[in-house]
Order: C-alpha cells, then structure tokens, then sequence
C-alpha cells in the first residue's frame, strides 16, 4: 500500500503534536515533514510534494493564505486549521478540503482525514496519480485524466471542460477554475495534453479531427459543441504528435 504523505504547518508545538499523534493512527499516512512557519512551510512543500498539508492560519510573517496562494499550482489535499471562525468563508476560496477551528477534537481531525482517504479511494483508480484537484466553490474535486476534454481561458478564470463519463460522476459540465494554463500544463501528461492556443488545452485522446478553414486551423472533439483554435505555432507540433499517436497506436 503507497502511504499518503503528509505536511503539518502551525507556530505552536502543541497543535503540531496533537495532529502528528492523530496522524500515527491512519495506516495510510505518513508524516515527511513539519513547519512551524510560513516561509518554512512553502519550503517543504514545494521539496516534499504532499499529498495532504494541514495548515494553520495565523502565524508570523506569512500567513497560512499566503502559503496556499504560494502553493496553489502544486497538487495536494489542503486542510485549514485555525482558531479564527471568520475565516471559513475565506478558506474555501482557496483549494482547500476541509476546514477545522482549533482546538479541533481528535475525533474531528480523524474525521477530516477519513473524508480525504475516502474520496480519493471512491474516485481515483487504486494506484494511479493520473488526477487533478480543484476547487469547485466551497467543494474540492478530484478529476481523472480522463476526465478532461479541455480546458479555456476565459478572462481570469479558466473553465475545465469535462468528458461525458467524468460529468456524470462530478454532475457537472465544467468546473471553473482561477489556476493559470501553465499552472494547469505543469500538472497534466504532455503527451496526452495540448496547449495548442493561448486560451486552450485539449485532451488528444478526444481528438476526433484537424481542419483547415478560413486560413486558420481548429480541432473537433468528441462532445465539444464548438471547434477549438489552434495557433499556427502549434500546427506542425499538432501534426507530428497526431502521427506519433497513431503509429503508436498501430
């Protein structure tokens, strides 16, 4: 069993031992590393890459929001952990999972944690890290791969397109998201996914056909409604991936 490591960030000692004895309990955890502040914290993560970060707000110098935002473009399960109520609503603009005022009850801590291990069981395929996480509103989701049709640019926010299979488990078309298409390129398999416009990513394996009208090129993709541009730095790198696919595929 691959254990889910885990990053605990709070400036007291005591909530950092009270969540690492929480955390001893679950099988499937493992603690890689602790930080007692927020520069510390945004060092770890992004050396350490977790799967889960449990994060305090408070604290000196960089606030637990700043580390989120820091961080926000690297794939983790993000619980906040504070003794402020008035910060939920803000909490859950960020990608955070889960949200726990301090002091939490043990049991709470374990039940944040059980929701985590869970929802990652009931959707992504055991064994597999071919997933995103996002923030749907005061929701986080885990979005297969394949899941993915494409994703556009529209103005600050980015709206991910989802594969008929993948709106019928999530129950929704589109999720909207506020992470750039680099952050998104940084995360997804080259080789299965295109930035073939500044505003668009697409999924190849969707990719029904390359046309060439009115002097631009555009991409058909199963269940899109509409064609998707492709720039005409991007036609000849589209062509020989489309090539490459399909001897291997033969």
């Amino acid at each position: 069993m691959t254990k889910k490591t885990v990053i605990i960030v709070d400036d007291e000692q005591a909530a950092r031992q009270q969540l690492k004895e929480v955390i001893s309990g679950f099988d499937e955890l493992t603690l890689v590393a602790e930080a007692a502040d927020g520069k510390s914290a945004i060092e770890q993560i992004m050396l350490k890459r977790p799967d889960i970060v449990f994060l305090d707000i408070e604290m000196p110098e960089l606030n637990g929001f700043d580390v989120a935002k820091a961080t926000q473009d690297l794939q983790y399960q993000l619980v906040f952990m504070t003794a402020y109520e008035q910060y939920a609503l803000k909490a859950f603009d960020t990608n955070a999972i889960d949200y726990l005022v301090k002091p939490a009850r043990p049991e709470l801590i374990a039940k944040s944690i059980g929701k985590i291990i869970r929802q990652q069981t009931q959707i992504k395929p055991s064994g597999s890290t071919a997933y995103l996480t996002l923030s749907d509103h005061a929701q986080q989701k885990i979005i297969e791969f394949d899941h993915i049709n494409y994703i556009e640019s529209i103005g600050r926010y980015r709206r991910v397109h989802l594969t008929q299979p993948g709106a019928e488990i999530h129950n929704t078309e589109t999720i909207i998201s506020e992470q750039t298409l680099d952050g998104f390129c940084s995360q997804l398999p080259e080789s299965q996914f295109y930035r073939l416009h500044r505003s668009y990513i697409i999924n190849a394996t969707q990719l029904l056909a390359l046309k060439y009208q009115a002097r631009k090129h555009f991409v058909l993709l199963a269940g899109a409604d509409n064609p998707i541009p492709v720039s005409r730095s991007f036609v000849q790198t589209l062509k020989a991936r489309i090539a490459e696919r399909m001897h291997t595929e033969d």
